[in-house]
């Protein structure tokens, strides 16, 4: 039953990151962590991540623009360490705790914007992209992908207001993706360490994860996408709260 159910939400957040452009950490380390009750669920989703992203990368890597993302990718390295040292401090069910806040609060801001309808803003690039608040969105998620392997939220809330075309956010996500999870792999195994078994499972997962990449890419065509979003918002809400009833 277990690995059926890992199966099948590898499968469903693959789907939901290939339609969207992120999700595949909030959904993933949040059910990973309830079915496993280890903090190896983390190391098997940036895995399996990584993966993914690297599939996607080679199609949309020269999308993103070239002084946003390298402020972005100097962010991430200064907080790749700050979350090492997080995942070493905070127990499982600290880590359980944190997640499952931060599932809430990332499903309710986002059902927020989509409730208040909210236009993107239509500044320059320029104005929009400040060394220091995209250093600072970096900083976070480089700490947020070593410690909880979910860069995307902070990256998406940040571009989700800027007057980026879809494939300029697209390419800026996968590219930070591909370096915030090779980055956050490498200092998991050199610090931290991970088990054979780790590697296993995750290896064993990939195929249902690719499998959704597919699924996703087809989806995205098909159903209309605010409907689709508000289905995600409702599914990550639950599955904060449900993490949080169960510490």
């Amino acid at each position: 039953m277990e690995w059926t159910l890992l199966l099948i939400v590898t499968f469903l957040a693959a789907t939901v990151q290939s339609a969207t452009g992120f999700g595949f950490g909030l959904i993933a380390v949040s059910v990973f962590l309830i079915l496993l009750n280890s903090v190896a669920a983390i190391q098997i989703v940036i895995i399996i991540t990584l993966i993914m992203s690297c599939i996607h990368w080679p199609k949309l890597r020269g999308l993103a623009p070239t002084n946003l993302l390298k402020w972005l990718l100097v962010g991430c390295t200064l907080g790749f360490p700050l979350g090492i040292l997080v995942f070493e401090l905070l127990d499982i069910e600290a880590i359980k705790m944190v997640v499952a806040i931060l599932i809430i609060l990332i499903s309710l801001q986002n059902g927020w914007l989509l409730f208040a309808g909210q236009k993107q803003n239509t500044k320059s690039n320029d104005q929009q992209h400040k060394t220091s608040t995209v250093l600072g969105v970096g900083i976070v998620s480089g700490l947020m992908a070593s410690a909880m392997a979910m860069p995307g939220p902070a990256i998406m809330l940040y571009l989700s207001r800027t007057s980026l075309s879809k494939n300029e956010i697209r390419g800026t996500i996968i590219t930070s993706f591909v370096f915030s999870y090779a980055g956050a792999l490498v200092l998991q195994t050199a610090f931290v360490g991970i088990d054979s078994q780790t590697w296993v499972t995750a290896g064993m997962l990939t195929p249902a994860a690719l499998i959704g990449v597919v699924a996703g890419h087809m989806l995205s065509n098909k159903i209309n996408q605010k409907l689709f979003k508000w289905l995600i918002l409702l599914v990550l809400l639950l599955t904060g709260l449900f993490m949080l009833f169960n510490l």
